[in-house]
């Protein structure tokens, strides 16, 4: 197995990983070393443990924000498609017309919930 050395806080971490996720491995202790970092720079020196712990707290809050906005990005979309569907399953005859404000609504709920699901991803 791979050893990945890292840097959290300042303190030197040698982690084993599968082999191929060295880089997810340097790009999650990036993040939490950034949040190490703020803590220290706010703080002080903490503990090790301590610094460990408060810095995965951060993160694990900023991950369930996001989460919730993507649940709601989801929802909203889901909304949006299915008054598109609703509309499209109108009689041809009626001819319904759809706003432009509708579709920019559309486009910019579409546009977040991929940059959130993105977010969450990476």
């Amino acid at each position: 197995m791979p050893e990945v050395a890292i840097n959290i806080g300042d303190k030197k971490f040698t982690v084993t990983c599968q082999p191929g996720e060295e880089s997810a491995l340097k790009a999650a202790a990036g993040l939490l070393n950034d949040e190490a970092s703020f803590l220290v720079s706010e703080i002080g020196q903490l503990s090790e443990q301590k610094l460990l712990l408060m810095s995965g707290l951060m993160l694990a809050d900023k991950m369930t924000a996001q989460s919730e906005k993507l649940t709601k990005a989801e929802r909203a979309l889901e909304e949006a498609l299915k008054k598109a569907k609703s509309l499209e399953e109108n009689d041809a005859s009626l001819q319904v017309p759809i706003d432009d404000n509708f579709l920019e609504q559309l486009t910019t709920i579409t546009e977040k919930a991929e940059n959130l699901a993105y977010k969450i991803a990476n």
